[in-house]
């Protein structure tokens, strides 16, 4: 970074620290498992195992609880539910990815970030949306605003340019600032859109809670956050050591493990959501929350863990996660025009995913 930053430099050196500080479960399960590497290897692939188990457990649980109750906070403060749903509820989704970035930040794997946001984003079209179109029609016609459209078409060649363009498929400081800035700016318009919206239709009995509204009280809400908070830390230093430590014993390397287990782990609670909303026909959130999901992935996540980092990629073919992306991302967008989608357009979607995934193996392992 040039000298004549001194406060940028500043800002990413203590952001950097107090994320090590913060993510210390991993140096507790590195010295406590690491030893029985020398005594059993089957003790040792058990406990990286049950490690991984209980990490995507623990973060799908925090992550639910941290979205519930960051909605129940806001609403008993007075928020408007809309500006919660579009602002806070938002963000909690995307928290086990965003937690698990900074435990892979933590233990120089970035190779795991780079493969879980792009592999998590792949899943959440091919894998979940492929999942929910098995199982219900869904119906696209003003489901997702084109705005919105445009917002994700943009981050993602954005971020797939610059990993493109720059060398060991670097995602660095400016790119992250850029894209943190662009979330933001995100945010403050759909909660700005949202609040005129919810005032022209004077929609004011939302703000009030009712007997059918969670209502455990501010206390139990804070307790609960920081309970949750926790959990997605811990979840996710679980998941990350498991992880990292099968991929170092087994010689894979740590863009194949983000790509396939920790996207399809940190994205089970999408998966969960979808199959709930297809069932209830809820199929504008359905989508909304697909799109909104891939949206925070690449800029939210992605931001941070270029300000953080920078992170790098080492696969000798990462190109090929690139373009399935970027094609998954296409297809999404184009069938969003107004599209009715059924078990056909599902099965597209899974083999595509089954390709990718395929692929991704074969030329990178």
């Amino acid at each position: 970074m040039p000298p004549y930053y001194p406060n940028l430099l500043a800002f990413r050196t203590g952001a950097s620290t107090l994320f090590q500080n913060f993510c210390g479960m991993y140096e507790l399960l590195e010295s406590w498992v690491t030893p029985l590497l020398d005594q059993s290897l089957t003790l040792y692939i058990f406990i990286l195992t049950a490690s991984i188990l209980a990490g995507f457990y623990t973060l799908i649980k925090g992550g639910d609880w941290l979205s519930d109750h960051s909605s129940n906070l806001a609403c008993q403060l007075g928020v408007p539910p809309v500006i919660v749903g579009l602002t806070i509820v938002s963000i909690a989704t995307s928290t086990p990815e965003l937690f698990t970035s900074i435990s892979a930040l933590k233990s120089e794997s970035p190779g795991l970030i780079l493969g879980n946001i792009i592999g998590s984003n792949i899943a959440n079209v091919g894998l979940i949306l492929g999942i929910a179109l098995l199982l219900g029609q869904v119906s696209t016609h003003n489901a997702v605003s084109i705005g919105q459209r445009y917002c994700l078409l943009l981050v993602t060649v954005s971020f797939c340019l610059v990993l493109f363009c720059t060398n060991n498929n670097e995602f660095g400081f400016y790119p992250g600032i850029i894209f943190l800035g662009f979330i933001l700016g995100y945010l403050i318009v759909l909660s700005f859109h949202g609040l005129k919206e919810n005032k022209a239709k004077k929609n004011i009995q939302n703000f009030e809670i009712t007997e059918n509204s969670v209502s455990s009280g501010i206390l139990f809400s804070l307790v609960m956050l920081l309970i949750a908070t926790l959990s997605l830390w811990i979840g996710a230093d679980s998941l990350v050591f498991g992880s990292k430590s099968l991929a170092q014993l087994g010689g894979v390397p740590e863009e194949l493990i983000g790509f396939t287990l920790l996207a399809i782990g940190t994205s089970l609670p999408e998966l969960a959501a979808s199959i709930s909303l297809v069932r209830k026909k809820e199929t504008g959130m359905l989508l909304g929350n697909i799109v909104g999901s891939n949206l925070f992935n690449i800029a939210l996540i992605g931001g941070l863990a270029g300000v953080m980092g920078p992170v790098q990629g080492s696969s000798p073919h990462a190109w090929i996660d690139y373009l399935f992306l970027l094609l998954t991302t296409g297809i999404l967008l184009y069938w969003l025009k107004g599209k009715l989608m059924c078990k056909k357009e599902g099965i597209i979607l899974l083999m595509i995913y089954l390709i990718a995934s395929a692929s991704t193996w074969i030329l990178n392992s």
